[in-house]
């Protein structure tokens, strides 16, 4: 039954009035529903008063307690809580997160070379977000940190990801690599996809890029940098799987 709590209250309350009732010794002359039908059982014999007072004792009380000691109980509130949650997730695909003070890893192996320097300027101005890149030595692209896939390009050149922790990353295998038309990748994930950091991605074919005459330098990108008070790379010269290379800082 819903809203229990008051009800057992209006209960006590009652039972108080009837107390109050009995001490001051009312006595119907028949019976009746109580309140403005019930003062009708009163007017002949002297009572009225009396009745009135027991009638706003008890709900005073009633409302006091409930006052006291709310309407709902905590399980109603905490599930009723928990369903607007499953709702906006069933809805929207994930659960907002508060962004918090984070570090992601390598999802390339390679030498990382700074964002300015890229041959693009979509991303050496910073346009799409603050970052690094890195020149491949492997062709394997492994997950920054615990994420959920939020884009997985067909073409297998590209993802964005959702950390955990609330971190928009975008990952861009090499520069015009988008005209390859998926020739040389694979990816290994889908959207919707939940991964930890280091599952592989997605594989690509350095020497198929460059036989295109294109760069495979890879470009890792913060894209909601403006969240954060800091997003700041960490590493120089080479890096292995699972290095550290961007701080994300609230």
């Amino acid at each position: 039954m819903r809203f229990r709590k008051p009800f057992f209250l209006s209960l006590i309350a009652g039972a108080i009035g009837g107390g109050l009732a009995s001490i001051l010794g009312l006595a119907g002359t028949g019976n009746g529903i109580t309140i403005i039908p019930g003062t009708m059982l009163y007017i002949g014999n002297g009572q009225l008063a009396q009745y009135l007072l027991m009638v706003a004792v008890s709900f005073v009380l009633g409302f006091a307690l409930t006052y006291m000691f709310g309407y709902e109980d905590e399980k109603e509130v905490a599930t009723e809580v928990e369903t607007e949650r499953l709702v906006q997730e069933e809805t929207t695909g994930n659960i907002p997160a508060a962004l918090q003070n984070e570090t992601l890893v390598t999802p390339i192996v390679g030498d990382v070379v700074a964002l300015a320097d890229v041959n693009d300027p979509v991303f050496s101005s910073g346009a799409m977000g603050q970052g690094i890149a890195v020149k491949p030595s492997q062709g394997v692209v492994y997950a920054p940190a615990d994420a959920e896939v939020s884009i997985a390009f067909p073409t297998g050149h590209a993802f964005g990801l959702k950390t955990t922790d609330g971190a928009e990353v975008l990952i861009h295998v090499g520069i015009d690599t988008v005209t390859m038309n998926g020739e040389g990748f694979e990816a290994k994930v889908a959207q919707g996809d939940k991964v930890k950091a280091g599952d592989v991605l997605g594989t690509f074919d350095s020497n198929k890029i460059a036989a295109a005459g294109l760069d495979d330098t890879t470009m890792v990108i913060v894209t909601n940098t403006a969240d954060y008070a800091s997003v700041a790379p960490v590493a120089t010269g080479s890096v292995a799987k699972g290095d550290a290379v961007i701080e994300v800082k609230i």
